[in-house]
């Protein structure tokens, strides 16, 4: 039948959108995990007028090592749910970018070192370093991404 439109989705149609559904249910959770905890730290803080760096002095050890811990663990089962859900482009747009992140961190830490024992730079800053690491990787994903479109 000449001019008849498809209502049905293929296989191929079908796939993708259980790909998808299984990607965001394993997203979903971890995110919502991480907004938990910024939420409690953060309204802590709020109602007890701290900082942030007061607010995890002023815990209990218990406490932050039960928060740290289930941040870990949370973390690691969606690492390990994510990889099983995405694909092999997937895969490969995010090894290329842990992999230059990785690269980032190996390069800037000895060398802001090295600077700094020779009274070029003060002493290296951890968290300048990490987020430097995490946006250049993030920067290598999106250019992964923006190329294959």
């Amino acid at each position: 039948m000449m001019g008849d439109v498809m209502t049905e989705r293929g296989e191929g149609e079908r796939m993708e959108i259980r790909r998808r559904r299984r990607f965001w249910w394993t997203v979903a959770p971890v995110f919502a995990s991480a907004a938990t905890l910024g939420a409690f730290i953060g309204a802590n803080g709020v109602r007890r007028g701290l900082s942030f760096d007061q607010v995890w002095s002023s815990l209990s050890v218990p406490v932050v090592a039960g928060l740290v811990a289930r941040a870990l663990l949370i973390f690691a089962y969606g690492t390990w749910r994510f990889v099983k859900v995405i694909d092999e482009v997937e895969l490969v747009d995010n090894l290329w970018s842990s992999t230059a992140s990785y690269y980032l961190y190996a390069m800037l830490f000895p060398a802001w070192w090295a600077l700094a024992q020779a009274n070029i730079l003060p002493r290296p800053h951890d968290w300048a370093i990490y987020f430097s690491a995490l946006a250049g990787g993030g920067l290598v994903y999106v250019w992964r991404k923006w190329r294959a479109r």
